[in-house]
This record gives structure tokens, C-alpha cells and sequence, in this order.
């Protein structure tokens, strides 16, 4: 790219899963249930992230619909419960693109 050539600019269409994304993390409880879920050796169920938190189980089903909106995280369904479990290629790819994010604003 030269002096007279605009940088290209990333539409919203391009941008929206990014914001679900990083809306999906940005908020310290998401975080704590991700981390149940992961120490739960990457399945839990409803009950188990709520109980885990002590938090309400409409709550936790809040917050997981929005990890799961984000699909950071994927759902099976057993009899009666519906686990949820870890997408970490998901996660990865996500951390990794931070990382980047965070080493451009250190060159600033």
C-alpha cells in the first residue's frame, strides 16, 4: 500500500462475530464458567456451572447463551441435560488474534 492508497476498512457485517466474541469475554463471570467447564474436564452440565459458582441457574443459562451465541461453546443433550463443552480451536484462534491485537498496540 502507497501514501495514496486508503487502507481498507472492515465492514460491520465482517466485524459482528468479533464483537460477539469478544462481548462473549469481556465479562468476569463468562470467564468463570469457561473455567468451570474446562476444569470439569470440558463438560458441564447447567447445574454443575451454577452450583460450582454459586450463582442462580437462570443466571448461568443467561451466560451461557451468550458463549454459546459466540459459539465458544457447543451443547449435547443426555436424557434429561444438556452439557456444555469448550470449542478450543475456537478459543484458540480467538486468544491468538488478541495477541496480535495486543503486540500492534505495544508498537504504537
Amino acid at each position: 500500500m502507497n501514501k495514496h492508497t486508503p487502507p481498507t476498512l472492515v465492514s460491520g457485517d465482517q466485524l459482528r462475530p468479533a464483537m460477539r466474541i469478544l462481548r462473549a469475554l469481556a465479562h468476569p463471570l463468562r470467564l468463570k464458567i469457561i473455567r468451570v467447564i474446562h476444569e470439569n474436564n470440558g463438560s458441564a452440565n447447567v447445574g454443575e456451572i451454577y452450583m460450582a459458582l454459586e450463582i442462580e441457574q437462570s443466571i448461568a443459562s443467561q451466560h451461557l447463551r451468550v458463549l454459546r451465541h459466540a459459539a465458544l461453546v457447543k451443547t449435547r443433550r443426555d436424557r434429561k441435560f444438556i452439557y456444555y463443552s469448550l470449542d478450543y480451536e475456537r478459543i484458540a484462534r480467538t486468544t491468538r488474534a488478541i495477541t496480535v491485537l495486543e503486540d500492534v498496540d505495544a508498537d504504537a
